[in-house]
């Protein structure tokens, strides 16, 4: 049986201990075995005896980069006979040195998730670019928290998608509250008559539209697609759409609008293509209600992109 590693990465003093414990308490990571946390620095919060307690949870330490190894880790699995491992790793650390490391026997990462400080997250950025950036870069989740109102999320969105496309971004206010997305923090301009979607911005666009295609309603929409072609959908009529990560690995589907062309389609399933549609909003049988419609003005062959996967965030 696998047991179950998890990774915490940040900065120190950017809410790891919180996130870790808030982990421990949730139902998703609740394991009917110990959980062996392993603190790799000491920040702003503790863990209580009594929290580790409840939590069937044991800690241990490692104070020095160089005492993680294979074997600390496996004399750390035979002491404990953990059934899940959870790090909060050293933001100072280097991450390949945990990404690379030969993990003890029936050890397996699953997740890898970070925080951000929101209230240095500028500081950092501009003066210490690649050490703030690196602990986010094979993360699937990025948490930051005490968010003010001034913090420019779509600068931080931008920069993170550039080097981690598939990552879940959530901003969280001082209080812990979840700061839901508005229209100004959409990563592309929307107001206009056309439209240009970047690679990285396609999940987005599709939830924006879905909720709310009224903005979209009349434009020309511009963006690269894979087809998909059947059968079911009609004649003349394909699916130009991306296959999305709703929430991790495993949850991978294929999203998009149906879209009506009355010239001659040359690509087949699967196929790569930049697409120029008009988007309206109507009833669609296969919808079973009103919803976008997109109408082809002009498609061409295009290359696979680097991450052929894109993400909701």
């Amino acid at each position: 049986m696998a047991v179950e590693v998890y990774l915490f990465m940040g900065l120190l003093e950017s809410g790891k201990t919180t996130m870790l414990m808030d982990a421990l308490k949730s139902p998703d990571f609740r394991d009917d075995g110990p959980t062996l946390v392993i603190a790799c620095e000491e920040g702003e919060v503790e863990y209580p005896p009594e929290f580790l307690e409840a939590s069937d949870a044991t800690l241990v330490r490692l104070e020095e980069e160089s005492e993680l190894t294979t074997e600390r880790l496996m004399a750390f699995d035979a002491a404990h006979h953990p059934h899940q491992v959870m790090m909060e790793y050293n933001g100072t650390w280097g991450v390949d040195k945990i990404l690379d490391l030969a993990l003890p026997r029936g050890w397996q990462v699953y997740g890898v998730y970070a925080t951000v400080n929101g209230e240095t997250a500028e500081l950092y950025l501009n003066n210490m670019r690649a050490m703030f950036m690196e602990p986010l870069f094979p993360a699937s989740l990025i948490i930051f928290n005490r968010c003010g109102e001034d913090l420019d999320r779509k600068k931080f969105r931008r920069n993170i998608k550039a080097i981690n496309p598939r990552a879940q971004i959530v901003f969280e206010r001082e209080d812990g509250v979840e700061i839901e997305e508005t229209e100004e923090d959409l990563p592309f301009e929307w107001k206009g008559d056309r439209v240009e979607i970047d690679d990285i911005d396609y999940g987005i666009w599709y939830v924006d539209a879905m909720e709310h295609p009224e903005r979209y309603e009349g434009k020309t929409i511009r963006f690269l697609a894979q087809v998909y072609r059947a059968p079911h959908l009609g004649r003349k009529a394909f699916v130009p759409g991306r296959f999305v990560m709703t929430c991790c690995a495993n949850d991978i589907q294929f999203l998009g609008f149906i879209c009506h062309y009355d010239t001659v389609l040359p690509y087949k399933t699967r196929d790569w293509v930049q697409v120029e549609v008009e988007l309206s909003v109507e009833y669609q049988k296969l919808y079973g209600e009103e919803g976008p419609v997109l109408h082809l003005k002009k498609i061409q062959g295009a290359p696979k992109p680097k991450d052929d996967v894109v993400s909701l965030t």
